[in-house]
């Protein structure tokens, strides 16, 4: 994968932060849903059982076909600062 894609699910998220429509956040729950699948099967294949923890955990979290609800804003910013921060973690520890 190309480390510059992991921008597009980072921006979302970020803009995902302001109070905007319901529809918004259904996209961020696909978009981010995929990210972070796919990095969690790419971490199973390499066997690096931590980080399919926590992007396994990611892709629970944001999944659009049985979501999770917080009931919180607050809860809701502090887990797309968390994302924010895997994805982060994720674009440095690739290679360019």
């Amino acid at each position: 994968m190309n480390r510059n894609i992991l921008f597009i699910p980072i921006g979302i998220l970020a803009i995902g932060i302001l109070p905007l429509p319901i529809g918004y956040y259904t996209l961020v729950r696909i978009v981010v849903f995929i990210t972070m699948g796919y990095l969690a099967w790419h971490y199973f294949e390499a066997k690096d059982n931590t980080l399919v923890w926590v992007f396994g955990f990611f892709a629970v979290l944001y999944n659009p076909f049985i979501p999770v609800y917080l009931q919180s804003k607050i809860l809701w910013v502090a887990c797309n600062i968390a994302t924010i921060a895997a994805l982060i973690y994720q674009y440095r520890r690739q290679v360019a």
